[in-house]
């Protein structure tokens, strides 16, 4: 028997609605429409049942300068591997001031900057660094792997790189410290550089005419050895001279001139995931979310479930559209979604902060904005994982539902409700800021991470509150 006081309870704080009885299994809460206090509206729970699966999901779009590098693996599900390729930024007018000793540089550097990191820090993987072909521009879709680049470019440095041993900690601001691993690039680099800003300073006008003539880009990849994954923020390239001092004669005054990559840089994100095949073959228990560039899972709400929900639908009236009808005669609401985390007890990686459940077809264009926020009846975002919850929360999508039905349902006096097109929501794990309700950042997380969801039926049923005016 379905338990009428908390379904009176929700239907009163919303509308003050008359709720009928009802045993049948079915829907939730009315909260999105506000409707005439005078109405005579008829409430009923349904419960309807959604199927997962899980979908290779292998790029990832990402709008800033953050990368990834080194490789982490997990003994069951695999590995993930990151590399990336960045410019670093010019500025008119680029000159070393003051210049360095007989125009002669000490040495050139490159060093990544993190603070968020996951695996074994006291791990090796040896690190090298290409100098990939100019006129190199970049693109924010991620690729699958970086070889091409590697087999065309130069090798300019490597160093086996061991975080616990070779980072070091540096201040960002009064509060917050970022660490770096540096890698020694060869001279020829810097040097080239330096000349070039003597020679041809027109060359460092803009960013379109250092990477034509100076330098495309810089390929950072991990060649042998595994163990850990730093998510890099920025990268810098350093010059490193000297010149004597001023006044004391006997001594060097040591400068460092450093390029930086930006948002506004070319860049191309090298992310890849093992075991795909494995883990997006058929499972009757699970369904999985690892990346990033690995898989996910695909929420479906069937159009035999669809039609079982149309069933209590009244006739369509004379002359309503259909958008009338489903904002006004015929309401859902309270449709919350909860998704139930059943990870393995021995994990390397742990779950993302949030999860985003959106239209499969809208997926792949929705991160493209230059500004991604969340849209009313598209995208639905989760409550933050709390690990001591073990389950992602998403809030009431029934105007999405309702908007599908306006969209895909037709009516005929003779047929009544009828609809052949399912929904399929993709889950895509995202980073997360807002202030003040407004969207700070939305945009793909970019870590190592992994979910097991549950595919038990109870797990993914979900329940609805139909609500009937009697006009």
């Amino acid at each position: 028997m379905i338990q009428h006081k908390s379904i009176l309870r929700v239907l009163s704080l919303s509308l003050g609605l008359t709720l009928l009885p009802s045993c049948s299994d079915s829907l939730s809460e009315i909260g999105e429409s506000v409707q005439p206090s005078g109405d005579k509206i008829e409430g009923q729970m349904t419960y309807l049942q959604m199927t997962a699966a899980t979908i290779a999901d292998e790029q990832v779009y990402s709008s800033t300068n953050n990368a990834l590098f080194g490789v982490i693996t997990d003994p069951e599900y695999g590995t993930e591997r990151g590399e990336y390729i960045t410019q670093v930024r010019t500025a008119p007018g680029f000159k070393l001031d003051p210049e360095p000793l007989n125009n002669k540089l000490d040495s050139v550097t490159l060093r990544l900057y993190y603070v968020n990191r996951t695996g074994n820090l006291s791990s090796s993987i040896k690190m090298e660094v290409y100098e990939v072909a100019k006129g190199f521009t970049g693109n924010n879709l991620s690729s699958k792997d970086l070889e091409a680049y590697r087999q065309a470019g130069a090798l300019v440095g490597s160093q086996i790189i061991t975080p616990d041993r070779d980072a070091f900690k540096q201040k960002i601001s009064q509060r917050d410290s970022a660490y770096f691993v540096s890698v020694r690039l060869s001279d020829e680099l810097g040097q080239r550089i330096y000349n070039l800003s003597k020679s041809n300073p027109e060359y460092f006008a803009s960013q379109t005419a250092f990477s034509q003539n100076v330098l495309g880009g810089l390929l950072v990849t991990p060649s042998t050895g595994a163990g850990y994954m730093l998510q890099v923020l920025q990268t810098s390239l350093v010059l490193h001279y000297h010149r004597p001092h001023a006044t004391k004669t006997d001594s060097t005054v040591r400068y460092a001139q450093s390029f930086v990559n930006t948002e506004l840089t070319p860049r191309l994100n090298g992310l890849s995931s093992s075991e795909v095949s494995k883990l997006t073959a058929t499972n009757s228990q699970y369904c999985y979310v690892k990346g990033p560039a690995g898989v996910t899972a695909e929420l479906t709400l069937s159009a035999d479930e669809l039609q079982r929900l149309l069933a209590s639908a009244p006739q369509l009236g004379s002359g309503q559209s259909k958008n009338e009808f489903f904002s006004r005669t015929w309401l859902l609401s309270a449709a919350n979604i909860s998704l139930k985390v059943d990870n393995p007890s021995k994990l390397l990686l742990n779950p993302p902060p949030f999860l985003l459940l959106l239209p499969s077809e809208d997926a792949a264009e929705f991160f493209k904005s230059s500004s991604p926020t969340l849209k009313r009846a598209q995208t639905y975002l989760s409550e933050q994982y709390q690990a001591s919850a073990l389950v992602y929360n998403f809030r009431n999508i029934a105007e999405l539902v309702t908007q599908h039905l306006i969209k895909h349902a037709s009516y005929s006096a003779g047929s009544g409700w009828q609809i052949t097109q399912p929904i399929k929501l993709k889950i895509v794990p995202v980073e997360y800021n807002s202030s003040q309700n407004v969207t700070l950042t939305l945009q793909q997380y970019l870590f190592p991470y992994f979910v097991r969801l549950s595919k038990d039926a109870q797990a993914l049923r979900f329940g609805f509150i139909v609500a009937k005016r009697q006009q």
